[in-house]
């Protein structure tokens, strides 16, 4: 099968997350380098973000931190990302694929609040889907499953295997995405990604780029 869309996981597939974690460091008051540092020998030795955070900060809880931020700081950037932790490949590789004839579409686990910020960039992309609002996360099989009808939406007759799903991570979406008989692109990049690229499950993935280009690259020799 030829592929026909490509959907894009969200953080460190098209936003930097470098700023947001640089500010929960600084909320923290751990160093840039110890937070960084700190998180990433987690996930290198099989941990979660989750289990780096509360490494740092014994008991910590997301959803109780996240309320009490935004009731410290209403009006701040937060944990939220804008125009500016957008990956600077993002535009032109997405200009690349439009051309191309592909759809684009975006869906991630994230916050309600960036279905918002990722719409007021107005981005070539024919859907967005965010976790949050479906009520269901990666790497949940349902998850994949409003992803299908999301990218039914513009292209009804699509089969799963004409869509390519990108993304950085292995466990959250090449192995799930495959599953739901979706093609899988590994981005090697982020606090995930490149540990993830040398596991030996990365070889499950269809193709494993080092950026959005590379994407574009391999979406048109396998479009029809």
């Amino acid at each position: 099968m030829a592929i026909r869309t490509v959907v894009f996981d969200v953080g460190e597939t098209l936003i930097d997350e470098t700023r947001i974690f640089a500010r929960w460091a600084d909320r923290f008051g751990v160093p840039h380098m110890a937070f960084f540092g700190t998180i990433g020998g987690v996930i290198a030795s099989g941990g979660t973000l989750t289990d780096g955070f509360r490494l740092l900060v014994p008991g910590f809880d997301l959803a109780v931190e996240s309320a009490r931020w935004r009731e410290e700081d209403p009006e701040g950037e937060r944990e939220h990302f804008g125009e500016g932790d957008l990956y600077p490949d993002v535009r032109p590789a997405f200009d690349t694929m439009r051309k191309a004839g592909l759809s684009l579409v975006i869906a991630g686990n994230q916050p309600v609040e960036a279905g918002a910020a990722l719409a007021a960039m107005d981005l070539p992309v024919d859907g967005i889907g965010i976790s949050d609002t479906w009520g269901v996360a990666k790497p949940r099989p349902e998850f994949f499953d409003r992803t299908l009808d999301l990218v039914r939406e513009k292209t009804p007759d699509i089969a799963p295997s004409e869509i390519l799903y990108v993304g950085d991570r292995v466990d959250n979406d090449v192995l799930p995405a495959r599953q739901a008989g979706m093609s899988t692109a590994l981005l090697r990049r982020g606090i995930y990604g490149y540990r993830h690229a040398a596991d030996p499950e990365a070889r499950r993935a269809d193709v494993i780029v080092d950026d959005l280009h590379q994407v574009a690259a391999w979406a048109a020799r396998n479009t029809r």
